[in-house]
């Protein structure tokens, strides 16, 4: 397995990938914006083209998820799980506080996965997604002094955003 920052030759291959998983975005410009931070990954270190990607952006001491994707031969290898990882080691190096991300409803998955790294689930957004309608979950990971995750508890998390 291999992770890397996007380069441009990727952005093609990214922009596919993100459109096979229901994402539409605008690779080229994501990869120009200052904030934005995107990483591959590759079950094969020597394969070509991405199996998997994490897009986020950072605002002040927080980084937020904006998309995750993995195609489809790909899943459950371990990349989204070394993906995040890869953005947790950024977000200690670069002495954040807080990673925050909206997931769908019905994704599973990648719920059980965030909350296996420590995320915790926040408020319901109702119809926050489209095509197919569907309400999103707000989770964050909080990130003490020493780069570990120290989450809040539901509760403590809604109190605080509201």
């Amino acid at each position: 397995m291999r992770i890397s920052s996007m380069t441009t030759a990727e952005v093609d291959a990214i922009s596919e990938l993100a459109n096979e998983c229901g994402f539409h975005l605008e690779m080229t410009l994501e990869l120009e914006r200052k904030f934005a931070h995107i990483w591959v990954a590759r079950v094969n270190s020597d394969s070509v083209k991405p199996d998997a990607f994490l897009l986020a952006w950072q605002a002040a001491d927080e980084m937020d998820i904006i998309a995750l994707g993995t195609a489809a031969n790909a899943r459950r290898l371990g990349l989204a799980r070394a993906l995040v990882g890869e953005l947790l080691q950024f977000a200690v190096n670069n002495a954040m506080d807080r990673i925050l991300l909206e997931v769908r409803n019905s994704n599973a998955a990648a719920i059980h996965l965030y909350q296996s790294l420590g995320f915790h689930t926040g408020r319901i957004r109702e119809a926050y997604y489209s095509d197919p309608t569907e309400d999103g979950i707000e989770m964050s990971l909080i990130i003490d002094a020493l780069g570990c995750n120290n989450p809040m508890s539901d509760s403590q998390y809604v109190e605080v955003r509201k």
